[in-house]
């Protein structure tokens, strides 16, 4: 499954839609760091886990089309000649489809990274030792895992219903970062980040996060997982009912 994987793997980051993508993100994530975080938010330093939180939840949107993108080049009715070859393999249909969601996961994460790289050599470059970079990653793993893990359990489900789901899924993600929203129940954490700091009263807090805040991220993880695994058991046994 080695050689599955990495040929998904190719196969996701070589192409040109991923490419589009990715320079309208790191694109956009330069113009964030330049014109917002460089003047810090909620009354915080611009090299604060705080500030760079936010910039990683505003840059979420684009984000997520870009892992829904992964899965629907997976999904799209061009590759279903792969999974034939992989019925005739002897190999569990669900370990196949694990291995190739595994593989658009890791490409998403291949530009997360780069993202994120990017702010912490961009505030590094300007403010060097003073940017406490230990205490970026805690705020970058609350702002980026749940939503990602959540639109990859919703966009393998919707993608083995029909891969058209995954535009409507695409709207919305982006659609999700105009809704209204609280600290606690925001799927892509920006108001915790530029809101929750000036509820404590103290200039340039210690990074912190309410327990309901907390727990809802939690919860979007988790149902992202369980959707994964609904996915994975349901492609499991209709081709088991086929066989």
């Amino acid at each position: 499954m080695g050689k599955v994987f990495w040929y998904e793997l190719r196969r996701s980051i070589w192409n040109k839609g991923f490419l589009g993508i990715t320079v309208v993100t790191i694109w956009y994530g330069w113009r964030l760091l330049t014109g917002t975080i460089i003047l810090g938010v909620a009354n915080t330093a611009p090299f604060s886990p705080w500030s760079f939180g936010a910039y990683l939840a505003r840059l979420l949107p684009l984000l997520s089309v870009l892992l829904l993108f992964l899965l629907w080049n997976q999904s799209a009715e061009r590759t279903r000649g792969l999974e034939v070859l992989s019925d005739a393999a002897p190999v569990r249909p669900g370990r196949y489809l694990l291995v190739k969601c595994g593989a658009a996961f890791t490409a998403w994460l291949v530009l997360a990274f780069a993202v994120s790289a990017l702010g912490a050599g961009f505030l590094w470059a300007l403010f060097g030792t003073d940017v406490p970079c230990a205490r970026l990653l805690l705020p970058s793993l609350i702002a980026l895992l749940p939503p990602a893990l959540f639109w990859l359990g919703c966009g393998l489900t919707a993608g083995r219903i029909h891969p058209a789901l995954l535009f409507v899924l695409m709207a919305a993600a982006l659609t999700a970062a105009y809704l209204p929203r609280s600290v606690e129940w925001s799927l892509y954490a920006e108001p915790l980040f530029t809101e929750y700091p000036l509820s404590l009263s103290v200039l340039d807090p210690a990074f912190t996060m309410p327990a309901e805040a907390l727990l809802v991220r939690l919860a979007y993880g988790t149902a992202g997982m369980a959707l994964l695994g609904f996915a994975v058991a349901r492609h499991q046994s209709r081709r088991e009912r086929k066989s």
